[in-house]
């Protein structure tokens, strides 16, 4: 039988260092696509590349045998979309429109071959329905008429920690890996790729992932920033983050039980394995990469003020994500434009004010006392 075939639109640390390692262990074809000229002429030369995984077994997989093609190159991308039994993008969410003009443009020939599989395109990013914004902007520039039936975008869930390598055909990443995409949105036959999990559940996945995976990294690195460590594993042996960190997933955890029926001891360990991950010094995670994009960070559904809303919601405690908020808005990143709007906000606004006006959410008066108190006690000459 044929081997499965995948497109993968970006081509970076993620994508390779995860959805394409899954897909090249399962025996499926890749073909990797990304804007940078440079790295795919590097992966095109090299013809492989090495993820190295890293947990309790050290284990290095070696990825060959794959296309390498630049966005431009649109007649090679449009036949790879018409082969393809699954479509992946890992762009992050800035680039998302023009990944969906690219996807729109390459969709044609498939769309006009009545022969063709419906097709599932999951966009693997790291946000909340990131498939459904996806495909808002691929209807944009394609009718979604002419791919109704036909061409799906299912939201999916994407967890592995794959920082930036000096050497972009050496990736180093930790060996857990979570990937989920809803069952639900998705159209048959679906793509049977393991490490991929078809859920029922996604919303629900998703909301765990992020509200307490995310969580953790964002208290982790914004409280870890402000005492100067600069990567997450220094900050995570720091006693005063790592409590602070253990801290905030409690309290999401107990809030995420509370909404999903997820059994408590099931949400606990998923908590403590977060926590000993955090702490792996073999995996070099810079902790501007982890707050970078404050504001979108700080989103109303977003991994801090998501679960604290449910907390909220289900009368449950919630100082230290109140701890874990304060502390973005303390922090300071030279040279970062989000970074500047914040602090600018504050400046005007107060801490509080400044939550409110970028985010659009208003907490409560006792919320809003103990962000504040928490803001003084950490922004450099906040108190």
């Amino acid at each position: 039988m044929a081997a499965k075939r995948l497109v993968l639109l970006g081509a970076g640390m993620t994508g390779r260092g995860q959805v394409a390692q899954l897909a090249a262990d399962a025996g499926w074809d890749l073909t990797l696509v990304d804007s940078d000229a440079a790295l795919v002429r590097r992966l095109q030369q090299a013809g492989r590349y090495t993820v190295q995984l890293l947990g309790d077994a050290t284990a290095v997989r070696q990825i060959d045998g794959y296309r390498a093609l630049h966005v431009g190159d649109s007649e090679a991308l449009a036949a790879a979309v018409h082969a393809a039994d699954l479509v992946v993008t890992s762009v992050l969410e800035p680039n998302l429109p023009a990944a969906a003009a690219t996807l729109a443009a390459a969709l044609g020939p498939r769309l006009a071959d009545p022969l063709a599989a419906p097709l599932n395109i999951i966009a693997a990013e790291n946000m909340s329905d990131s498939s459904t914004v996806l495909a808002g902007y691929v209807a944009t520039h394609l009718d979604p008429a002419l791919w109704a039936g036909r061409v799906a975008f299912p939201n999916s869930m994407i967890a592995r920690v794959v920082p930036v390598a000096a050497d972009p055909l050496h990736i180093l990443t930790e060996a857990y890996s979570e990937w989920t995409a809803d069952r639900l949105t998705a159209l048959a036959p679906l793509p049977d790729l393991s490490g991929l999990e078809w859920v029922d559940n996604q919303a629900a996945r998703l909301q765990r992932k992020l509200f307490i995976h995310n969580a953790g990294h964002a208290v982790c690195g914004y409280l870890g920033w402000l005492r100067r460590h600069r990567l997450i594993d220094q900050a995570a042996r720091d006693p005063e983050v790592m409590a602070a960190v253990r801290a905030a997933v409690a309290e999401a955890g107990a809030a995420i039980s509370a909404e999903h029926g997820f059994p408590r001891e099931t949400v606990s360990a998923y908590e403590r394995n977060l926590c000993e991950r955090l702490v792996i010094d073999t995996l070099p995670d810079d902790i501007r990469r982890v707050i970078r994009q404050p504001l979108r960070k700080l989103g109303i559904q977003e991994r801090l003020l998501g679960p604290l809303q449910l907390c909220l919601r289900h009368g449950l405690p919630c100082h230290a994500l109140c701890r874990g908020i304060a502390a973005v808005l303390a922090c300071r990143l030279e040279g970062d434009e989000q970074f500047d709007r914040l602090a600018a906000t504050v400046g005007e606004r107060g801490a509080v004010g400044a939550l409110t006006h970028l985010t659009g959410y208003q907490p409560p008066p006792t919320v809003a006392t103990a962000i504040a108190a928490a803001w003084s006690e950490l922004a450099p000459g906040g108190a």
